[in-house]
């Protein structure tokens, strides 16, 4: 009787440690199957330092069409960059990451313009744009410029002496305007004194340091594109008479400037 109470126990306890492992396993199998499926991480650091942020989030999982980055390095050194590119692969089905080893595909890099190792390139649809560098901030920075429609401009005012756009010595702005064109804006020069209008397409009007008096048509044609919404950006030189050099007093645009109408 003795054997037989210690045998069903023995097959009772059997029994439970058999069910326990069979729920492990299950819960282990379910597991993978959702890591496989959703491929998801979670970031427990106080700062969230291993996480993206959520304007690239809300960027990417904003997608309406494809976009790949392409990831240039040495086959050995893909490693640099998978596991940021990884964290952008997740947050949407639509974007998909590419590895390209230009030692090893060098034609696929020349076509792509990379000349540095470790260059990530971004494409939405058909647009391109090159990574700034290889952090959350140089790719996003890249989606963004896909993802603009519209053409920034930035216009020059022109024809009262100021410094002028095309002009490579020290009082030149062609620096500035090389400097633009890496951010994605072109940019042109405007004559107010031809036809005292800002055009349309200005998403910002510079006044660079004129030396002659504006009329005033001019300061109410900037003085109305800034009311109705633009943005102007203004440097002045002061005052000037020695010898030849002569910067005139401005008071028409000063006073603009001095008035609450451009606050």
């Amino acid at each position: 009787m003795a054997n037989q109470w210690i045998h069903a126990r023995q097959t009772k306890y059997a029994a439970y440690a058999v069910s326990y492992i069979l729920i492990v396993i299950a819960g282990v199998v379910v597991a993978n199957v959702l890591a496989d499926r959703y491929n998801k991480s979670y970031d427990a650091t106080a700062n969230k330092r291993f996480s993206l942020s959520d304007q690239t989030a809300k960027i990417v999982k904003g997608l309406k069409q494809d976009a790949t980055i392409t990831y240039y390095n040495q086959s050995t050194r893909f490693r640099d960059g998978k596991d940021l590119l990884e964290q952008y692969a997740n947050l949407s089905p639509k974007l998909h990451v590419k590895y390209v080893d230009p030692d090893k595909e060098p034609q696929l890099a020349r076509e792509a313009g990379i000349r540095n190792f470790g260059t990530a390139v971004v494409q939405v649809g058909a647009k391109k744009e090159e990574a700034k560098s290889m952090t959350e901030e140089g790719i996003t920075g890249a989606f963004i410029r896909d993802l603009k429609s519209n053409t920034r401009t930035v216009c020059f005012v022109s024809g009262s002496g100021e410094h002028q756009l095309d002009d490579s010595n020290r009082g030149g702005l062609s620096h500035f305007k090389e400097l633009l064109a890496k951010d994605n804006y072109e940019s042109k020069s405007v004559d107010l004194l031809t036809k005292a209008e800002v055009p349309s397409e200005c998403t910002a009007l510079v006044v660079a340091g004129p030396t002659k008096n504006y009329e005033k048509p001019e300061v109410d044609a900037i003085k109305k594109y800034v009311e109705d919404g633009g943005r102007a950006f203004f440097m002045l030189d002061p005052p000037l008479k020695i010898g030849r050099e002569e910067i005139a007093d401005n008071d028409i645009l000063t006073d603009l400037l001095s008035s609450k109408s451009l606050s």
